[in-house]
């Protein structure tokens, strides 16, 4: 099932099932209730995509804890301090706090941070926490990096903050996980990213060093986690500029670029950029 959150001509917000010709509204008063298991059952209304806007589908999640299990996306980062991957790495799933006010959803505007001339895109996929504390979907996720910005934060060794703190785009919709090529904790899909059509980056979602199942349990541990919370698997490899390397021309992401993520099953995650 695809799940999204939109806004209808008239400008309410509903929650709905989305095929590739309807949306069809749901009992559901939002996100957070659907995935708490209420109003699964179908309203009267139904729309044409076209005719409705998507939001994030959860517009405003409690918690976004994003990982970092690409062994590939690490190495990169580390050579760059020309210093092996820390050992603890392959120990324990790794994640920082986001900041769930920064969420947005497809076809929404990100602008370019003034203290950034090196705004980077991330491709990475998110799994969003159901009533019982399971994954009860996924979707696309762009954590968008100033890299400038966060290369001097990481300095202080506290992870970083402003450098990511301005837009994490979510989106288009939540997919369960019976839709999916899921098993055993493990997503196996293909996924890239392309900077005004143009293809730039393409990865496999099942090269994660940990399984959903770990990045779960390891935020679980010691706390509870809440309906709508958001697990972010951390950048797929090769799916930012800082492994790519610069746009042609030298350049990073800058206003007036569209950035697409895609994925098998999941769709089209498209964000204009702005200054």
């Amino acid at each position: 099932m695809r799940v999204a959150t939109f806004r209808d001509p008239s400008g309410q917000i509903h929650v709905g099932s989305i095929t590739s010709t309807r949306v069809q509204q749901l009992e559901a008063p939002s996100m957070i209730a659907w995935l708490c298991g209420e109003g699964h059952g179908a309203a009267p209304d139904v729309w044409a995509p076209d005719d409705v806007t998507l939001l994030a589908p959860v517009p405003a999640p409690p918690s976004v804890r994003d990982f970092y299990a690409f062994e590939g996306h690490v190495a990169a980062g580390w050579r760059r301090r020309e210093q092996p991957i820390p050992p603890y790495w392959y120990e324990s799933p790794a994640f920082y706090f986001s900041n769930p006010a920064s969420v947005i959803g497809p076809d929404e505007p990100v602008r370019r941070p003034a203290s950034t001339r090196m705004l980077d895109f991330e491709l990475e996929i998110a799994a969003v926490i159901g009533g019982a504390g399971q994954i009860a979907g996924f979707t696309l996720m762009n954590d968008w990096s100033a890299r400038d910005v966060q290369r001097k934060e990481m300095t202080v060794l506290l992870g970083p903050a402003k450098g990511k703190d301005f837009a994490t785009t979510l989106g288009p919709w939540l997919v369960t996980p019976d839709e999916l090529p899921y098993r055993d904790g493990v997503l196996s899909l293909e996924a890239w990213v392309a900077v005004n059509g143009v293809e730039v980056g393409r990865s496999r979602t099942d090269a994660m060093q940990f399984t959903w199942d770990d990045l779960r349990e390891h935020a679980a541990r010691d706390t509870h986690l809440r309906p709508g919370d958001v697990l972010g698997s951390g950048t797929l490899n090769r799916g930012c500029l800082l492994e790519l390397g610069t746009l042609e021309g030298d350049r990073w992401i800058e206003p007036g670029d569209m950035v697409t993520l895609a994925a098998e099953g999941l769709g089209r995650l498209e964000t204009p950029v702005q200054s």
